[in-house]
């Protein structure tokens, strides 16, 4: 199916005590914890950690005050982090838009977390080629981020030049007195505290829309849905290619500073809808950004007509006037059967 978008430790056991010691150099990976929310729904940490696989405690989770960057961003960091791989987590939070507290008690996926840090993914080193390109080198994740959503949801990301989702976990619904949460000057109970939140923090059409038509708990559950895709790019001359690529999912996750190599490829991936690209050519860039409902409805219609065929999104550059390219999205959208 096509798109057509004129658009623009586990260490391993043993008797020897160098095996040991190179096996657990292997396995321990520095990152930053952070904590991230959608921009539309904010929230804070009241208090938290990460532990390892016997409950004692690595690091905390950084109460850095009123979380609301985007769910597609890592959040604060404010200087909590460690280097062993964590098996549980313990989190209570505020949810301003719910006006609620949420805690959290769960496992980790610990080997799950290891194997995608010994992994990691490639990124420009400091050494060109013959050709005077960056060499591509090894690297890991740097970052453990604790996303939050609408009804308890929290996501589990690593996050570095790449972001990927490890796992998906459910808040339970707590009381936490607002004298403990903060010094609390105005003397306010919990409800009085919420509605003022609700006030401050949540944007103007965001209270609205919640008013009207409540709060929308499932849709970063929709957001996770994957889909085989791809972006085909249409050069307007021969000479043009798209030098670096960075894609954002609405699920999270992102595909970081793709080569040319990489894109000729033009493979078809496992994905979440596209919550926005930037394509770096040869001489320009430009940053295409995709509504959600469009996307899901998109996607979700040619998934149901067509369930075995992948889809392509075509990137063709068009001209302004000055003659310079650009791909500005427009709402024309063709569905066409390969």
């Amino acid at each position: 199916t096509l798109i057509l978008l004129f658009c623009n430790l586990f260490i391993m056991q043993s008797c020897n005590k160098e095996a040991k010691t190179k096996t657990m150099t292997q396995d321990q990976f520095n990152y930053a914890v952070t904590v991230s929310a959608p921009k539309e729904y904010p929230c804070e940490v009241h208090i938290g950690y990460i532990a390892d696989d016997k409950k004692k405690m690595i690091t905390g989770i950084p109460k850095a005050g009123m979380e609301a960057g985007g769910w597609q961003y890592d959040g604060t960091i404010a200087g909590m982090g460690g280097n062993i791989i964590p098996s549980y987590i313990n989190l209570t939070y505020a949810a301003y838009a719910e006006k609620k507290f949420y805690h959290l008690e769960a496992e980790l996926p610990r080997d799950k977390m290891l194997e995608a840090f010994r992994k990691g993914f490639l990124i420009e080193g400091d050494e060109r080629d013959a050709n005077g390109k960056y060499k591509l080198v090894h690297s890991t994740y740097s970052t453990i981020t604790v996303a939050l959503a609408p009804g308890g949801m929290v996501v589990i990301f690593l996050g570095g030049s790449d972001r990927i989702e490890i796992c998906r976990l459910q808040a339970k619904e707590t009381f936490v007195d607002v004298n403990d949460f903060f010094q609390n000057a105005d003397n306010e109970n919990n409800q009085q505290f919420f509605e003022s939140m609700f006030k401050i923090a949540v944007p103007d059409s965001i209270q609205k829309q919640i008013q009207e038509e409540g709060i929308p708990f499932g849709l970063y559950d929709k957001y996770r849905k994957k889909y085989q895709y791809r972006f085909v790019f249409k050069p307007y001359d021969e000479k043009d290619v798209i030098e670096t690529e960075v894609d954002r999912y609405y699920n999270g996750e992102i595909t970081g500073f793709l080569q040319p190599e990489e894109n000729a490829k033009e493979e078809y991936k496992n994905q979440g809808i596209p919550y926005n690209v930037c394509f770096y050519f040869t001489k320009y860039n430009t940053e295409i950004v995709f509504d959600d409902q469009e996307m899901l409805s998109v996607f979700d219609s040619l998934q149901k007509k067509y369930p075995s065929k992948p889809m392509d999104i075509i990137v063709k550059p068009t001209f302004e006037v000055s003659g310079r390219p650009s791909t500005s999205c427009l709402s024309l959208i063709e569905f066409l059967a390969l």
